[in-house]
């Protein structure tokens, strides 16, 4: 009996001396910082810093901010998977350096799905289809019958290769069998500023970017990108709606950490997560003008979420020969 006790004692110290073990008690014991691969002022680092306050209370700990530029975010999630794996130190991931940048370059620093421990998605900006106002396209399925009988007389707006929208149009290209001139621009607001005014036919773009213009009657919007309609502009059917079954574009945003971060301390945080996500007053700074979806879910959801972003647009890349600039 003495022996078994003694053997019994003997692994739970053991256990409990292991790093990162039965640690979720106690975490976080100082202040955590979240990653964050794009400027301030941004749609990622706001949704961070709203994020970050409200993480204080279920926490109990400060959540500190840290925007490491470069790369399409590449450089901030290889900072992060290097690393030490123990919850202090966790990204701002997204669909460019988590599903995209895999797809267009094969040798990272990083491994998209093995070097991260998912946390939870938090939330996702859908891209949405849009012509200027001027244009005489009233509705999707007019542009995609006009596309197919003259495909050379259609151009649209992106803000550079592999982008997000860029990718979108091309998706909704193999989806649809057509074929436009893709026109490339400096940035975001270049490429919405052409298509507002008529210089180019139409351009997938973040609803953050044209929400305002669609609400101001400078641009039409004629689909919605992501699986659900926009709160804001709800008039506007999904492209999946209009025909184009499984059709998805959106600039998702989740939290991850390092591999082998301890699993109680990932679900410690995707608890806390889910909790300041159903606060509707947390829910209304992230999107303030109803034109987000709010996500949430198990880090298991998060984890399938990203290989399935990784494979669609892999795809993609790879049916159109797209390489990185």
């Amino acid at each position: 009996m003495k022996h078994t006790r003694r053997t019994a004692l003997g692994m739970t110290f053991a256990l409990l001396s292991r790093p990162g073990f039965a640690r979720a008690d106690a975490y976080p014991e100082r202040p955590v910082k979240i990653v964050v691969p794009y400027p301030a002022g941004g749609y990622y680092d706001r949704v961070a810093r709203i994020l970050g306050a409200a993480l204080r209370v279920p926490l109990k700990q400060q959540l500190i901010v840290d925007n490491k530029v470069g790369a399409n975010g590449v450089i901030a999630a290889a900072q992060v998977a290097s690393s030490p794996p123990d919850g202090y130190t966790l990204l701002l991931a997204g669909v460019g350096p988590n599903a995209i940048s895999p797809a267009l370059s094969p040798h990272l620093q990083y491994e998209p799905i093995k070097s991260f421990a998912p946390i939870s998605l938090l939330v996702s900006a859908p891209n949405v289809l849009v012509v200027p106002a001027s244009s005489p396209i009233q509705t999707f399925g007019e542009f995609v019958a006009l596309a197919k009988r003259s495909s050379a007389a259609l151009n649209y707006a992106h803000n550079g290769v592999g982008s997000s929208v860029h990718l979108a149009m091309e998706l909704l290209e193999n989806r649809t069998g057509i074929q436009l001139t893709a026109i490339p621009y400096k940035g975001s607001a270049p490429a919405v500023q052409a298509v507002t005014s008529g210089e180019v036919s139409i351009a997938f773009a973040s609803v953050l970017d044209v929400l305002p213009l669609i609400e101001a009657g400078r641009l039409r919007a004629l689909a919605v990108g992501g699986t659900e309609r926009i709160a804001a502009i709800r008039e506007v059917k999904t492209v999946a709606e209009q025909g184009v079954a499984g059709f998805d574009s959106t600039a998702w945003s989740g939290l991850c950490a390092p591999a082998g971060t301890p699993a109680d301390i990932v679900a410690k945080l995707n608890e806390a997560v889910n909790t300041v996500l159903k606060d509707p007053k947390v829910a209304k700074q992230l999107s303030p003008g109803g034109e987000l979806q709010i996500l949430g879910g198990s880090s298991e959801q998060f984890g399938s979420y990203i290989r399935s972003e990784i494979a669609k647009w892999t795809q993609v890349v790879k049916d159109n020969g797209i390489k990185p600039e």
